[in-house]
């Protein structure tokens, strides 16, 4: 999936990420004596604790993680979760096939061709959000609401907005509904949700949730103290920080939730000294993408009159990459042991999907790449690769 990944960075790269936070002054390594240290908890009890004070809580996806795809469908198949929250919104669906998810979720009987909709007509993901396990989760929320009433089922909320990809012809066809990504998610939660005093998860990547543009400053503005944000750890760069970190987390769970971040010895751990999020080749392709003129059509979020210089750009990646921001880390285990989610294995098993999928590739992405069919079948090998962050 290495073309899909670089069209998506370079696609979002100046919508996104410039919404950043400026980076924080790092916080030397000291005794951790002086400082509290966090409360940690398995990860299913740290999330829902988080609803007993917070409407919405937010994790952050690191895209492609299997151990985060997997603790989304256990949490909510914990039987407090329909209980004590029963909304969920996601990044991983588009909004026109609402009506799709909402049939299938209540135990209709869905074709999977007219329920693949729910998450390849999408604006913000190409070849759209294919993990196995965000196809899995959609599953798992049936399995759980087949066992409810009506009343007391879970609801999912399809974030992306909804986009007729028959109409989409190129890069700049595609850049309205771009724009309206946040616009869409800030909508539901606002009206579906904040207004009507209900609780929701919401899974979407951690560029969306830090920064003063961001969709988090959004819901922050409007419903202060309304949100709480869980960001995951998917590694340093170096071995012998990832070390420091797994031997400051021995005693925790896994999947645990650790916090505050702020005001504890754990933000240290995320911001070691002389330790790093992004690797020089990834700190070279973003001061040459800054340097090349935008594709034709790209526009630049509101309130931003020129583009990120490439230290801010660098410097936001990393402060969203660190967790630092986050109120809550979420621990999935040792960097070394986490893991690539395989892909719905469809996309070249059927070629009328592939076809599709190739043909927004090569007409609506700023670098008009091509799939490449025996890639995407020898990457989802059945043996488990390791999950690459950098």
């Amino acid at each position: 999936m290495k073309q899909t990944r670089i069209a998506i960075v370079a696609l979002v790269m100046l919508l996104v990420l410039s919404r950043a936070a400026a980076p924080r002054r790092p916080i030397p390594s000291a005794a951790h004596s002086a400082v509290p240290a966090p409360r940690v908890q398995a990860a299913a009890d740290g999330v829902l604790d988080l609803f007993k004070q917070k409407s919405v809580v937010a994790i952050a996806d690191a895209h492609g993680l299997a151990q985060e795809e997997a603790f989304y469908s256990a949490l909510v198949r914990d039987p407090r979760f329909a209980k004590q929250v029963g909304n969920v919104v996601v990044e991983f669906g588009g909004s026109g096939a609402q009506d799709i998810v909402d049939r299938y979720e209540n135990g209709e009987g869905v074709s999977f061709a007219e329920l693949r909709h729910v998450w390849t007509d999408v604006a913000g993901w190409l070849p759209g959000p294919v993990g196995l396990g965000y196809v899995n989760f959609y599953a798992n929320v049936r399995a759980v609401n087949l066992k409810l009433g009506p009343a007391s089922r879970i609801k999912i909320w399809l974030g992306d907005p909804n986009v007729d990809w028959s109409n989409i012809h190129s890069f700049q066809d595609i850049q309205p509904y771009l724009a309206q990504r946040d616009d869409n998610m800030f909508r539901i939660i606002t009206d579906e949700i904040l207004k009507k005093q209900k609780k929701a998860l919401l899974i979407v990547g951690s560029a969306h949730l830090f920064g003063p543009l961001s969709l988090g400053a959004r819901i922050d503005e409007a419903f202060p103290k309304s949100m709480a944000v869980v960001a995951p750890f998917p590694s340093y760069i170096e071995p012998d920080c990832n070390a420091r970190l797994v031997a400051y987390a021995k005693d925790w769970p896994v999947p645990a939730v650790a916090g505050p971040v702020g005001g504890t010895s754990l933000k240290s751990e995320l911001q070691l000294p002389g330790c790093n999020y992004i690797p020089k080749s990834e700190i070279q392709r973003i001061e040459k993408m800054a340097s090349t003129p935008p594709p034709p059509g790209m526009k630049l979020p509101p309130g931003m009159s020129v583009p990120p210089s490439p230290a801010a750009l660098i410097s936001a990646e990393s402060n969203i990459m660190s967790g630092t921001s986050a109120d809550e880390l979420l621990y999935l285990g040792p960097p070394r042991d986490l893991l690539q989610a395989p892909i719905d294995p469809s996309i070249y098993l059927d070629p009328g999907y592939f076809k599709e999928m190739n043909r927004r590739a090569q007409c609506c992405t700023p670098t008009h790449y091509s799939l490449d069919w025996e890639q995407l079948v020898q990457s989802n090998s059945v043996v488990p690769r390791k999950f690459r962050t950098h």
